[in-house]
């Protein structure tokens, strides 16, 4: 099996360990619920659909409380005066985020960050990502707009951390909905 953990910081702060399992040439898995094991000790169960001889498939194994996630605000400001205390037109509002991950196994890991970076669907409004620290191996993975993936490794006791900017631009008489 090859191990890979997964985190969505936005939704939970846990991260969750998946198996890519590639089943013997002759032996079929019927559909249901797996006790697994991890050498002589459960860590839990699992449900698998119809696995055919020699089929690879995803096994979920649940959250490990070893690696921790942490998504932070570490900024907010807010624009919205041109010169001289007039108003601008435009409110203009400045978010700086950090995600940390941090590994506290005695063995390296992979890991799969997600992140959900806002799409406008109104013209009025405009969405700009910057000072991206480390720039995601996929953007809208699996055609899914925005949402952004990291693939990294992470050794024993080592801790990564991403941080990124957005700007979000709108008229400033109108209430943008989740910010």
């Amino acid at each position: 099996a090859q191990f890979k953990y997964s985190a969505f910081p936005k939704l939970s702060d846990m991260a969750y360990l998946a198996a890519m399992v590639k089943n013997s040439k002759d032996l079929q898995l019927p559909a249901g619920r797996v006790s697994v094991f991890l050498g002589d000790d459960f860590v839990g169960t699992s449900d698998i659909d119809n696995i055919g001889p020699g089929e690879t498939f995803d096994l979920f194994l649940g959250a490990d409380e070893n690696v921790k996630v942490k998504r932070e605000q570490i900024e907010k400001k807010t624009d919205d005066v041109i010169i001289g205390n007039i108003p601008s037109p435009n409110r203009k509002t400045t978010f700086k985020y950090k995600i940390t991950v941090e590994n506290y196994k005695s063995k390296k890991i992979n890991f799969e960050l997600f992140e959900a970076m806002p799409v406008s669907q109104d013209e009025r409004i405009k969405v700009k990502i910057e000072q991206v620290s480390l720039e995601p191996k996929t953007k809208d993975f699996k055609d899914k707009p925005g949402i952004w993936r990291w693939e990294f490794e992470l050794d024993p006791q080592a801790k990564k951390e991403i941080t990124y900017a957005m700007i979000v631009e709108h008229p400033r008489n109108m209430q943008v909905a989740g910010l």
